[in-house]
């Protein structure tokens, strides 16, 4: 809503206002969220970082998993930004802050659980189990996270 003139809107033209962008965002909440290659891509980067960092010093190759992981991390933020002009991160997201935490706590679970294993005992089973479970924590958190983020902005008033 505009005015040609310098005065503020009355009470009622300010309602108005806010009742058309409430009715926007309830309208475009469905349509929030990542696009459906987004966490098995990233899944698979955390399982790969998982599995380079436990087995760094005991394999050759684990330092290639290392750095595959490191460039799908790089690419993914530039794949979402030439899709969109518009991207909205789930992580920070206040609906979803608590969650976000959870996983990064799990994620980070898995990461010194994995290392401590493998130190002790010298298992590689401990790397490979990590990744698998933080491939799964991902496909799960991610989109928990949206379906979060979607209702927030569809419950915004």
């Amino acid at each position: 809503m505009t005015h040609d003139n310098s005065e503020r809107p009355n009470p009622q033209e300010a309602q108005q206002a806010l009742d058309s962008v409430t009715a926007s965002q309830r309208a475009l909440a469905p349509f929030v969220r990542s696009p459906g290659w987004l966490y098995p891509a990233q899944g698979v980067a955390m399982a790969l970082f998982i599995i380079g960092l436990v087995l760094f010093t005991s394999h050759g190759w684990a330092a290639v998993a290392l750095g595959i992981s490191i460039i799908i991390f790089s690419v993914l933020p530039v794949l979402q930004s030439a899709r969109s002009r518009v991207i909205i991160d789930v992580y920070t997201h206040s609906g979803s802050r608590v969650l976000g935490l959870l996983y990064l706590a799990g994620f980070t679970g898995l990461v010194v659980g994995a290392l401590v294993v493998h130190a002790l005992s010298g298992r590689e089973w401990a790397a490979y189990t990590a990744g698998l479970l933080a491939l799964a924590l991902t496909l799960v958190c991610g989109p928990a996270m949206d379906k979060k983020l979607s209702a927030s902005i569809g419950a915004s008033h």
